[in-house]
């Protein structure tokens, strides 16, 4: 919605095509919970509706899968906010995301982690949905891949999505003593098993991808956040203009920092404005605008950076590295 209002601040869009603007309009919010079967009942109804052009959202890789068949068949684009699931890249043409895949991350945190030479042997814990196990799986494949022994991953713990209590898969991990805890889930669950890995007193580094990375992971762990390292792809400690300006303007108006969920819903609506300019105001139009922002038209500046499509509607970006220090994320320095 925030991100609406400041499209049309500036005076809307104007559509492929036509040469009077027009104003974007929030049509409807829907809450998914994290339910595959209530994405794919939201996904019918938005289809049904004429006046939605493109769905923002989903979250979860869980629910985009479920939704992805409907969306496809009935061609409107999904443009999804958190959808890492490597399966997603073949959803169909009506299907885009705006972050990197869990198969591209799991083996690159995989190889930087091996790289630091800090940590010989490795614990997993993962939210058992699409996006933990596929996450989980990359990342022990991507060790595997460049030479370390698959005893060296000690553990590789499940928890259910929404829990809060994670002493006995902690409690097995500690006595595996592991010198890293890779955690493949997202910040509101990751935030407790950091608090509770510090009660327990298990003493191993804590990795994470973007799951992790937002601001609640800090304030609800607390202490315990400190010296977490994660990859990412947003910081407000970019000093480009554009993600100065609208962090600044973010926090004017709700009274705190903008994190990544934020970054990325911000634009996912910025380009799909893009794409109803380069493409048209039709929902078919609107998929090939999306289509072909980095390589008929450039990349497009936004809070994440500089965004682009691959061949299959996969974002294409480069990943920053950060470490909690001082109760705040910053660009980690070896």
């Amino acid at each position: 919605k925030f991100a609406i209002e400041r499209i049309n601040a500036r005076g809307g869009v104007v559509p492929k095509g036509k040469s009077k603007a027009i104003m974007l309009e929030l049509v409807e919010v829907a809450d998914d919970k994290n339910d595959p079967r209530e994405g794919a009942s939201i996904a019918q109804r938005f289809i049904d509706n004429d006046k939605i052009l493109i769905m923002i959202g989903p979250l979860t890789s869980t629910v985009a899968l479920a939704q992805a068949p409907i969306m496809n068949k009935h061609g409107l684009t999904q443009f999804a906010i958190g959808a890492t699931a490597p399966a997603y890249t073949d959803a169909g043409p009506y299907s885009f995301r705006l972050v990197p895949t869990d198969a591209f991350q799991g083996r690159y945190m995989a190889k930087w982690a091996n790289a630091q030479g800090k940590w010989k042997t490795y614990a997993v814990i993962y939210v058992n949905d699409d996006y933990g196990r596929g996450l989980a799986e990359v990342f022990q494949t991507g060790l595997k891949e460049i030479g370390v022994s698959e005893n060296n991953v000690v553990a590789s713990e499940a928890y259910s999505p929404n829990d809060t209590d994670f002493s006995v898969q902690l409690a097995k991990i500690k006595g595996l003593n592991p010198d890293a805890l890779f955690i493949a889930g997202h910040y509101k669950e990751g935030a407790l098993i950091a608090r509770q890995a510090g009660e327990l007193l298990l003493n191993a580094q804590i990795l994470g991808t973007d799951g992790i990375g937002h601001p609640e992971y800090i304030k609800v762990a607390g202490k315990a956040a400190e010296g977490t390292i994660y990859s990412g792809y947003f910081s407000l400690a970019d000093e480009r203009p554009y993600i100065q300006q609208w962090a600044a303007e973010f926090k004017k108006k709700f009274g705190q920092d903008p994190g990544l969920v934020e970054a990325i819903a911000n634009d996912c609506v910025e380009i799909a404005a893009k794409a109803i300019e380069i493409g048209g105001d039709n929902r078919q139009d609107i998929a090939i605008g999306l289509s072909s922002i980095g390589s008929d038209h450039p990349a497009m500046m936004g809070a994440l950076g500089e965004n682009q499509f691959d061949e299959n509607g996969d974002m294409v970006r480069d990943m920053l590295m950060y470490v909690v220090k001082d109760g705040a994320a910053v660009f980690y320095n070896p």
